[in-house]
């Protein structure tokens, strides 16, 4: 063997696509793997630090929850779901709104072995979320994990970070326990109305723990994890209704366990379950005048809510202490006249620039008599409010891997899967949903240079019915490192639990005393239902081509993937529901088509290059489905591992067409890291510095981000 084929890369192998091991020159769709060594080396904090370097996806952070979205080729800002997430086969998007929270995901940075993007539809194996693209994080197995491991870092704007874990071997198995936590931010400050008082919420922490382990008994292999996470995380507020800032505080717990065994060279058995939840209260302080939680108001806006709405607001400036007096007068003279009958129906339809019944008339002129007669017109109340969210999911899946014959080979599946959500803020109860899946994905070799695969999958949820997505594929194999592909799929995705039984409203409990109620407790009159759209609306959907060419050339340490897609999404829902605006329909659309192309390069033994670019081309009826995501982008690291000394630089250029520059998001930041080896462990210095800090949506990131660590094993 020469010293060269010693260090020669091997061509990895992924299991996400299809759910069977393939070398990538064989794989029928467009992957992105990214190892641990890559996530240590380019000094990731997060796990979105490393997703911002995949072709296609955008990261990009939720100003009024104060929390991060990832899209695929482009979406709405907020709500992003249309990406399945899967942790070591575990799938950990919210079964309420459909949602990956990327801060609980119940396991460290530190414990991931590498991250498998699938970068198209991929419903056929995994179900109905995977709509255009899997997220797959695999962690490492304690077996091979430090037998302890320390690493601290701490940057500014008040961030911090820290992971300490053990490994070791107890009777016959091996197990690790890691213990890790992250924060940005302060628990103070009030943050409201877009951020135009006291600015953006800044404060994001997280705790946790995570227990994993593993038998083998030289057929059998069984691994387990069982973790609890807590976190916290402060938002936006309305300086309507909250008088300070909300804080979420999420507890999830989660427990994993799959059995993998084979029962015959060419036949192998799994089995895997787990069960999760999250539990989440959002808290908050509320002052709202008395009459926004008088049920008559409540009544009436399920009557006229455009008449409710117009007479609660129009209260507002009687409770703000810097209104105009002039504004205050007018406004007391208005609700006295309406009270006495001086404004008459007609006067009040001009007002209100609309048409109203004789008996909504009558009934806001009582509501509004009575709010006179009780002295109440100025009356405030205060309490305490709390968006409550617990949901918890369980799931069982049996997977039968199967080689049929040298030439074909199949995996076949059936799950269950059960989401359950308990809210009074958002469902006024407990809504369930269950769902069966079964999939059979196949390969079959017609010759050494031609591949061909084809998968479906059967979902059956109650309310929705049978669901098929099926996807067909063939691979030229032009060698064994290299081939050209060509694929079609289909996927859908079910409303959630929100779209399909949303039945939102406020509660405001502790009430300040006295009241012209006379009670301790209300809900606002704003109300939000799922029942006018329930029963119309659809699933998304999405119909994509994919034209592909891979290549690895090992003497040149070179590894290129190009992708030529088109998409088309079909029936998209509105992402954001308010008390508000809560009318949902099937009524949007979305096409993207361009290129991408991601390089890996190892240029010298101890040196590696990454690049990922995209060219594309999106048109929506919908200006949200454009608001993230890029029409160009470019993102490249470099990176020396010396021994002694690590050093890594890169850079992120997203950028948009002239019409759309003004809304449309954009990034260019570079980023640096410097990391020295001593005999007391790795200390290290890494920066990252936004060009477009301030002018760009979507971003809380300051101008200079700088972060020191060390890092300690053996």
């Amino acid at each position: 063997m020469s010293e060269f084929d010693e260090f020669e890369p091997v061509l990895p192998e992924v299991l996400t696509p299809v759910r069977l091991q393939q070398p990538l020159a064989e794989v029928p769709a467009s992957v992105t793997v990214i190892s641990a060594e890559q996530i240590r080396a380019w000094g990731a904090h997060e796990i979105t630090d490393v997703l911002r370097f995949v072709p296609g996806l955008f990261v990009a952070d939720d100003l009024e929850s104060n929390s991060q979205n990832v899209v695929y080729h482009s979406g709405d800002s907020t709500l992003a779901r249309r990406i399945e997430v899967l942790v070591d086969g575990r799938s950990v998007y919210k079964a309420s709104f459909a949602t990956v929270d990327w801060q609980q995901l119940n396991i460290a940075l530190e414990d991931i072995e590498r991250v498998e993007v699938t970068r198209g539809p991929s419903a056929s194996s995994y179900g109905l979320n995977a709509l255009q693209a899997v997220i797959h994080i695999i962690t490492r197995h304690p077996a091979d994990s430090s037998q302890a491991d320390v690493r601290l870092s701490y940057g500014s704007d008040q961030r911090r970070h820290g992971y300490i874990s053990t490994a070791f071997q107890l009777g016959g198995s091996q197990q690790r326990f890691s213990v890790y936590g992250h924060r940005e931010g302060e628990f103070s400050g009030y943050h409201a109305d877009t951020g135009k008082v006291g600015g953006l919420p800044d404060l994001a922490q997280v705790k946790g723990f995570n227990w994993s382990g593993g038998i083998y008994d030289g057929q059998s292999d069984i691994r387990w994890q069982l973790s609890r996470q807590q976190s916290f995380r402060d938002g936006l507020a309305d300086s309507n209704l909250q008088v300070n800032t909300p804080l979420a505080e999420t507890t999830s717990d989660m427990g994993w366990l799959r059995w993998r065994s084979p029962l015959n060279p060419d036949h192998q058995l799994q089995l895997q379950g787990y069960w999760q939840s999250e539990d989440t209260h959002d808290r908050f302080s509320a002052c709202v005048p008395t009459f926004a939680l008088d049920p008559g108001l409540a009544q009436l806006y399920r009557q006229n809510d455009a008449l409710a709405t117009a007479l609660a607001y129009g209260l507002l400036p009687l409770s703000r202490e810097d209104t105009d007096p002039q504004v205050r007068q007018n406004t007391l003279q208005l609700y006295q006249g309406l009270a006495a009958g001086i404004v008459t129906q007609a006067a009040l339809e001009q007002i209100l620039e609309t048409t109203l019944s004789q008996a909504e008339y009558l009934q806001a002129q009582g509501l509004i008599a009575n709010l006179v007669n009780e002295n109440a017109l100025q009356q405030q109340v205060c309490g305490q409010a709390d968006a409550d969210v617990y949901q918890q999911r369980a799931e069982l899946e049996l997977q039968d891997t199967v080689r049929w014959s040298s030439s074909l080979r199949s995996v076949q599946g059936i799950s269950y899967r059960r989401d359950e959500v308990t809210s009074q803020a958002y469902f006024g109860g407990t809504e369930v949903s269950e769902q069966w899946l079964a999939f059979v994905n196949g390969e079959y070799r017609a010759s050494p240079d031609w591949l061909w695969s084809g998968a479906i999958l059967a979902t059956h949820e109650k309310d929705s019915g049978p669901l098929y997505s099926p996807r067909l594929a063939v691979n030229y194999l032009i060698s064994p490192q290299s081939s050209l592909r060509l694929q079609y799929a289909t996927s859908r995705r079910t409303p959630d639990l929100a779209e399909r039984y949303l039945n939102a409203s406020a509660r405001v409990t502790d009430l300040s005393q006295p009241n012209y109620l006379q009670t301790r407790s209300g809900s606002l009159f704003l109300q939000a239902s799922a029942e006018g759209w329930q029963e119309d609306l659809r699933e998304e959907q999405i119909q994509a081509w994919e034209a592909g060419y891979f290549a690895y050339w090992p003497r040149g340490g070179w590894q290129l993937d190009i992708k030529l897609f088109h998409e088309r999404l079909h029936r998209l829902i509105r992402s954001q529901m308010t008390l508000l605006n809560a009318d949902l329909s099937n009524a949007g659309g979305l096409s993207s088509r361009g290129v991408e192309a991601q390089l890996s390069w190892q240029p010298l033994l101890a040196h590696r290059v990454w690049l990922s670019a995209l060219a594309q081309r999106r048109d929506s009826d919908r200006d949200q489905e454009l608001l993230l995501g890029s029409d160009r982008s470019l993102r490249g690291m470099w990176y020396y591992q010396g021994g002694s000394l690590n050093t890594a630089a890169g850079f992120i250029w997203d950028d948009q067409p002239a019409d759309r520059k003004r809304q449309g998001f954009q990034q260019q930041r570079l980023l640096a890291r410097l990391a020295l080896n001593s005999g007391w462990g790795e200390w290290s210095l890494q920066a990252e510095y936004d060009l477009l800090a301030q002018r760009v949506l979507y971003q809380r990131a300051p101008d200079w981000l700088v972060w020191g660590g060390y890092r300690l094993q053996w």
